[in-house]
């Protein structure tokens, strides 16, 4: 038993030291929303009441994307027990995705019966750069990935033992409420989990029904937020189809050359709505584009640089898993299928994709894949001779070793310095300096070219919450944004040329708001050495 459980502690042991290590100093900084997350639980904790004085909301405005409420919630006890600090923003998500591992056994378990591949697959999941990546930052799809790997796990529990159905629908509800993606991927995945297993579902309709109106009792308040203008905001500002102009303009323009030409299908090809279903399809499969999963990744925040979502080393293993299961057939092997299959599908109708925070889903498939083929590849080596065996296992080890090492490297030595103008570097020393500086002027102006600024001063400077809502809160929290106020800091944009000057006026901005040369009173450095923010006295 003892020798069972010790590669299970071990591998925890690692996913919590990835997970912990310098949490709260890497990333360099905390980005915007995580101040937000951080501030907002704040709040929470000493008034009830969000920045904008809403009392315990199921939905937090925050800079007009309306977040959901989960990771809010679960950042008050962190504040309790550590205060308003970096480390305790992230600890929800470094917390729940070292659990995220230890659900991986149980999952793989439950799903193809097999202790090693359950092992291989956390083994997999606890180093992988995509899931770290997401884990060591308050990312809510980080939770909601915690939530739906248990739900899936209690609902297959559930086919044997009933009870579990209960359990599985309060997880999915947890997940619906921590992210955006879940509300499309979770029905999806759900719907056809309870086709597939129909048959053991209908013997146990009972706890079916019962778990399908506790279900509907949680998500009751969800679906209220979800049909409000409110909740749509955040459809509204990611999805093709809030800019529609430009695949209608172009879709016009190739219909028009077709029918100059005598083409009959040219109305049917090139109408609106197969311009939509094209866009659709091509922004699902962009998903699948081995450049991105392996190699390059794409937004800055999302990967270390030099290195993809994956490792390069599992592009094999990930091919030879998909032929194992699909020769193998081991049990509940389909589920693996269809999560894989849905789970890019939030993110196929939207903005910057592919996108691997809206797909993080993802991971769990992909490194079950992962597993299955290191697998089949060590059960093909056993029956070889000692020394070829010996050569290749050492071989791909080495592999794996080096290829884990440099990704190491560049998030802890290069990420820091190459992309700290990613993680908003510098605002904490913007709010320190301002602090230091306040006293000498009778107005200090913060452009809003330093994006969401307003934020990083309540959160850095643990503005009293009751004060700030005493004063009238956030007044405007969008990409906008403009006429907040923290104490005696006014944000709004910097317009050099009809600034007022002798009037003992400080402005803090970009590079961009001032001219070339313009004499500094303070200026912060990013980590690689270029200027991030500019004190100027007018």
């Amino acid at each position: 038993m003892v020798k069972k459980l010790l590669p299970l502690v071990f591998i925890l042991l690692l996913a919590f030291s990835l997970r912990f290590y310098q949490l709260g100093k890497n990333p360099p900084h905390l980005n915007w929303d995580e101040a937000a997350l951080g501030y907002n639980a704040y709040s929470i904790l000493k008034t009830g009441r969000d920045e904008y004085g809403i009392r315990l909301p199921l939905y937090f405005r925050s800079f007009d994307d309306y977040k959901p409420p989960m990771y809010v919630y679960l950042t008050i006890p962190s504040v309790v027990l550590f205060g308003l600090d970096d480390w305790a923003v992230r600890l929800p998500s470094a917390l729940l995705g070292t659990l995220t591992v230890a659900m991986m056994y149980f999952l793989v378990k439950e799903i193809l019966d097999n202790s090693r591949l359950a092992i291989l697959s956390m083994s997999f999941l606890a180093i992988s750069p995509w899931h770290l990546q997401f884990s060591r930052v308050a990312f809510e799809a980080n939770i909601a990935l915690f939530f739906t790997v248990f739900g899936v796990w209690a609902f297959l529990k559930g086919i044997k033992k009933a009870k579990f159905l209960i359990l599985s629908v309060i997880f999915f509800s947890f997940a619906l409420y921590s992210y955006h993606s879940p509300r499309v991927f979770i029905p999806l995945l759900g719907l056809s989990l309870a086709f597939l297993f129909r048959k053991k579902l209908l013997k146990a309709w009972r706890y079916c029904l019962l778990a399908v109106i506790i279900g509907m009792v949680i998500c009751l308040p969800l679906i209220k937020i979800m049909t409000s203008t409110e909740g749509q905001m955040r459809i509204r500002g990611t999805s093709i189809f809030a800019y529609p102009m430009k695949l209608l303009d172009q879709a016009s323009e190739r219909m028009n050359e077709d029918q100059l030409q005598g083409f009959l299908f040219a109305r049917f090809f090139h109408n609106r709505r197969f311009a939509y279903f094209k866009t659709v399809l091509e922004g699902y499969l962009l998903h699948f584009n081995l450049n991105w999963l392996f190699l390059k990744g794409n937004i800055n925040r999302h990967h270390a640089p030099g290195v993809g979502l994956l490792y390069l080393w599992e592009l094999p293993f990930v091919l030879a898993g998909i032929y194992f299961l699909i020769k193998k057939k081991p049990k509940f092997y389909q589920v693996i299928f269809l999560w894989l299959l849905f789970a890019p599908v939030p993110a196929a109708s939207t903005l910057q994709i592919p996108h691997a925070v809206r797909t993080l889903n993802m991971v769990v498939p992909l490194h079950i894949f992962t597993a299955c083929g290191f697998y089949m590849f060590l059960e093909n080596i056993r029956e070889r001779k000692s020394l070829i065996k010996n050569c290749l296992l050492f071989s791909v080890c080495c592999l794996l070793f080096i290829n884990f090492i440099y990704y190491l490297h560049q998030y802890y030595v290069h990420m820091p310095l190459d992309w700290s103008n990613d993680w908003q570097y510098g605002r904490k020393e913007m709010v320190l300096v301002a602090e230091n500086l306040k006293d000498r002027y009778n107005e200090i102006i913060v452009s809003t070219e330093l994006e969401k600024s307003y934020m990083f001063f309540l959160y850095y400077l643990k503005y009293n919450p009751q004060k700030y809502l005493s004063e009238g809160g956030t007044v405007s929290g969008g990409f906008a944004e403009t006429g907040n106020q923290v104490d005696k800091y006014k944000f709004r944009p910097i317009n050099w040329e009809k600034e007022r000057r002798g009037k003992d006026i400080l402005l803090i901005g970009s590079p961009k708001d001032f001219p070339e040369r313009i004499s500094a009173v303070k200026t912060i450095h990013y980590l690689n050495g270029k200027e991030a923010i500019k004190f100027v006295s007018i």
